[in-house]
């Protein structure tokens, strides 16, 4: 089973830790935009909440896309779209930009509503490595697997003195102690 689980560490820590903001409610016309990121080297994930200003959905469902761009200017800039992901109650687009390495990077997230003036919104993130793959799964193992072998050890001491104690209890062959008799001091002499 730990075998298993090494060679599946990759897809599972594929994605490291959950998504932090980068935006926090931004006005963009009559709504708020917020941002939240995981901006890991590959694929990464860009999450762009609306809401009004009372905590609402918006009147109207805009058009959402996302670019990026590496501060030093090495790559052209990259527009991915934004799609809308199905919540109850909440207006959010989900986006995928690639990051090809370690960098700094200009994000822009354009909002169209419909009949409505574009906005426009810009931030810079550090792309992060995803991880180490299957190294991280046993990193973040070891601690449990650690504490498992002290319970198991544990446990077997108990019952190795659990045994001993038991088998004096249950009539196990024992030497009749004799009492000492006082000497007989005539006999000694």
């Amino acid at each position: 089973m730990f075998a298993a689980a090494l060679a599946l560490g990759n897809i599972a820590f594929a994605h490291e830790g959950p998504p932090f903001p980068i935006l926090m409610d931004v006005p963009a016309g009559d709504d708020l935009v917020s941002v939240w990121a995981d901006p890991d080297i590959g694929e990464a994930v860009f999450y762009v909440v609306l809401q009004t200003p009372s905590g609402g959905p918006p009147r109207s469902e805009p058009t959402v896309s996302m670019w990026t761009e590496p501060v030093s200017g090495r790559l052209a800039r990259a527009t991915y779209p934004a799609a809308r992901q199905n919540l109850r109650g909440r207006v959010q687009f989900e986006a995928h930009p690639f990051f090809d390495q370690r960098d700094m990077w200009t994000v822009g997230f354009r909002i169209e509503p419909p009949g409505a003036a574009a906005h426009e919104l810009l931030t810079q993130v550090e792309s992060t490595p995803p991880g180490a793959g299957a190294w991280d799964l046993l990193i973040y193992f070891f601690p449990f697997a650690l504490v498992g072998v002290l319970w198991i050890a544990a446990m077997a001491r108990r019952r190795k003195i659990g045994s001993r104690c038991g088998a004096r209890r249950h009539g196990s062959p024992t030497v009749a102690r004799q009492e000492p008799r006082p000497l007989d001091v005539a006999a000694r002499n």
